[in-house]
C-alpha cells in the first residue's frame, strides 16, 4: 500500500504530541495537522533533562530546536536551565564518589591516535581519581566544578560563537563545550501548544479536546476515529502519542512489545518537586544521579525548583519501602521538610514495540518505547523518532519499505541509547544489596543479537576487550568513571609505536595537567548559572 499523506491526526497531547505537532507544522506547511487531546489525562512529565546532539550520531534537543526554529525564548516559560553534564554518584561501589559524563567528545592530545591519553596518567598514578578523566579531557568540567555558566554577555545561544572564534585559544572552554537543557517537560508541551502551534499555524492546525471512544479498522489500518463528542475523523496518517497506554499501536493493533528487562532492571519511580532554599548554589549546570540501595535518585535543577525522583525495581522492594529509602536519601542530601513534599508514583515499561509504523499508524514518544531516565533520555527518544518521521514523510509517497525503514531507524537509535544505559549497570561493582548483587550476576546479553543494539558489541568487543578507545565520549566517560582501564600496559610496552612509552607518558601527564589548570583559570570570573539566567533569561 502506497499513500500520499496530506492529513495527519496526532492522538495524545503531552510533550510527545506537541513536539510532533510543532515539527510537522514547521516542516510541512501544506499538510493539515489535527491533535486530539484527552481532557482527563495528566502528563507524566518524567523527561525534565535532555542531552546534547553531536555525540555518537544523535541529533539531540538543540538540533530539534534549530529544526523548528525555536530560540531560547522558551526558557522562561519552561523553567529551563542550561546543562553541560550528567553526574554519577556511588555507581561503581557504595560511597565511591562522583564522576561526570560531559557532553561532546574528549579533547585528546593526539587526534590521530585511538588511544585515550588520560589512561597513561592513570597507569602511572593509579590513585588518580576517576573524576579526573573528565576534568582533563572536557573543558566544560571547569564550569561544572566551579558552578559557572557557559554563557555570558559576550556569548549566547542566540548570537553563536563567531566573536569567540577570533581568539580561539583564550575561549577554548566556551568553544569546545556542548550543552543541553534541564526543563519542565509538561510546561514545554503547554508552551508549544499556546505560543507555537496555535499562534503560528492556526490556519492548518486543529486542536480537539475529546476522548477517543472507538477505533474501527479496515484493510488500510484505522478507518476513522470516533470521539465522545460524536465526531468521526479520518486521516492519511494517525500518530500515537498516548504515552504508556499506546492506544493505537499497542491496544488497537496489538503490536508486540519487546521488554528491556534483561538489560535494564528498573520498572517504577517515585517523583517529587523540591523548593529551593538557596537557588544560587542549588541551580547547577548538570543532572545528578545517585545510586542507592535498590536503584538510583535523580536531581534536576530547574529555575523555580528542584526535580527529584527515585528509580527502582519493585521486584526487590515495595513501593512503600522505596518511598522511605527515597526520603532518607533526600534528608542525607540536606533537603528540608521532606515529609511535606508531594510524591507521585510512576510505573514504567522499559522497551519498545516490535513495529513502530503499521499500515496508516505510527508511534512517537512513550507509546513507541521508553528507556528508564538514566542518561537523561526522557525526551531523547521522542525527538530522535521525530527526526526519523520527518525524513520518511519527506519522501512524498509512503510505501511499505518506508514504514519498515522508519521502524528500523528508530530501533537503531533506541537500542544504542539503551545499551549506554545498560552499560552503567554492567560496569558497576556494587554488591551491598540483593538488587545490586543480582545485577552483577545477570546473564550478559548475546552481543551478536541485533535487537541488543549497537552499543554492546561496540563497547565490549571493539573497545574494552581490544584495549583501545576512539572518540566516543559517552562510553569513555562511563568506562573511566567505573574504573575500567582498557589499556594493557604489558601489551603496550612491546608495541613498536609505544617503544617511547615513558617519554610519552610524562609529556601526556604534563599537558593534561597544564590544560586543566588553564581551563579552570579561564572561567574563574564567569557568572554562575543562576546569575546568568536571572539577568539574561528572566530579566531580573
Amino acid at each position: 500500500m502506497e499513500s500520499i499523506i496530506k492529513n495527519i491526526i496526532i492522538v495524545g497531547g503531552g510533550t510527545a504530541g506537541w513536539m510532533t505537532a510543532t515539527t510537522l507544522l514547521s516542516q510541512f506547511p501544506n499538510k493539515k495537522i489535527t491533535l486530539i487531546e484527552s481532557p482527563n489525562i495528566s502528563n507524566i512529565g518524567v523527561g525534565e533533562s535532555t542531552v546534547a546532539g553531536g555525540q555518537s550520531g544523535f541529533n539531540g534537543i538543540i538540533n530539534w530546536l534549530n529544526m523548528v526554529n525555536i530560540k531560547e525564548d522558551f526558557m522562561p516559560y519552561t523553567d529551563a536551565v542550561h546543562k553541560l553534564s550528567i553526574a554519577f554518584e556511588d555507581f561503581y561501589y557504595k560511597n565511591s564518589g562522583r564522576f561526570h559524563y560531559p557532553f561532546g567528545v574528549p579533547y585528546t592530545l593526539n587526534h590521530t591516535s585511538k588511544m585515550n591519553d588520560w589512561y597513561f596518567k592513570k597507569i602511572r598514578y593509579p590513585k588518580t581519581p576517576v573524576s579526573d578523566y573528565a576534568d582533563c579531557l572536557y573543558p566544560a568540567m571547569a564550569l561544572v566544578n566551579q558552578n559557572k555558566s557557559l554563557f555570558s554577555e559576550h556569548f549566547s545561544a542566540e548570537h553563536g560563537r563567531k566573536e569567540l572564534e577570533k581568539d580561539s585559544e583564550k575561549n577554548q572552554v566556551q568553544l569546545l563545550s556542548q550543552y543541553s537543557y534541564q526543563l519542565d517537560a509538561t510546561k514545554l508541551g503547554i508552551w508549544l501548544r499556546d505560543y507555537y502551534c496555535k499562534a503560528r499555524y492556526a490556519k492548518n492546525f486543529t486542536h480537539i479536546l475529546a476522548e477517543v471512544k472507538d477505533i474501527p479498522l479496515n484493510e488500510d489500518g484505522i478507518k476513522h476515529l470516533v470521539l465522545d463528542n460524536g465526531q468521526k475523523l479520518t486521516a492519511d496518517l494517525f500518530i500515537d502519542c498516548t504515552g504508556f497506554r499506546s492506544l493505537l499501536l499497542g491496544q488497537t493493533f496489538k503490536v508486540p512489545f519487546n521488554s528491556l528487562e534483561k538489560l535494564i532492571p528498573n520498572n517504577t519511580a517515585w517523583a517529587t518537586k523540591i523548593p529551593y532554599t538557596n537557588p544560587e548554589k542549588q541551580i547547577v549546570n548538570y543532572t545528578n544521579c545517585t545510586a542507592i540501595e535498590n536503584g538510583w535518585v535523580w536531581e534536576i535543577p530547574l529555575w523555580s525548583r528542584m526535580g527529584s525522583g527515585y528509580v527502582f525495581s519493585d521486584k526487590f522492594i515495595s513501593t512503600e519501602d522505596a518511598l522511605k529509602e527515597f526520603k532518607r536519601c533526600l534528608i542525607k542530601k540536606g533537603y528540608e521538610n521532606v515529609e511535606d513534599l508531594e510524591y507521585r508514583l510512576i510505573p514504567m515499561r522499559c522497551g519498545a514495540h516490535s513495529q513502530l509504523w503499521i499500515k496508516n499508524t505510527c508511534a512517537i514518544g512513550l507509546s513507541a518505547g521508553f528507556i528508564e531516565p538514566l542518561q537523561s533520555n526522557g525526551l531523547h527518544s521522542t525527538h530522535e523518532f521525530i527526526f526519523n518521521l520527518v525524513r520518511t514523510l519527506a519522501h512524498g509517497r509512503i510505501n511499505q519499505w518506508d514504514r519498515h525503514c522508519f521502524t528500523a531507524n528508530c530501533h537503531y537509535d533506541f537500542n544504542r541509547f539503551a545499551a549506554l544505559v545498560a552499560l552503567t549497570y554492567t560496569l558497576s561493582h556494587r554488591d551491598d544489596t540483593e538488587y545490586w548483587r543480582e545485577i552483577q550476576n545477570r546473564d550478559c546479553p548475546n552481543v551478536l543479537e541485533p535487537q541488543v543494539g549497537w552499543g554492546y558489541p561496540t563497547v565490549f568487543y571493539q573497545k574494552m576487550i581490544r584495549g583501545e578507545f576512539d572518540k566516543m565520549g559517552a562510553f569513555h566517560c562511563m568506562a573511566a568513571g567505573m574504573n575500567w582501564n582498557p589499556t594493557d600496559i604489558h601489551r603496550l610496552k612491546y608495541l613498536d609505536k609505544f617503544n617511547d612509552y615513558n617519554d610519552k607518558h610524562d609529556s601526556c601527564i604534563a599537558l593534561l595537567n597544564s590544560r586543566k589548570k588553564k581551563w579552570n583559570e579561564d572561567v574563574k570570573d564567569f557568572m554562575s548559572p543562576y546569575q546568568y539566567l536571572k539577568k539574561y533569561i528572566h530579566n531580573q
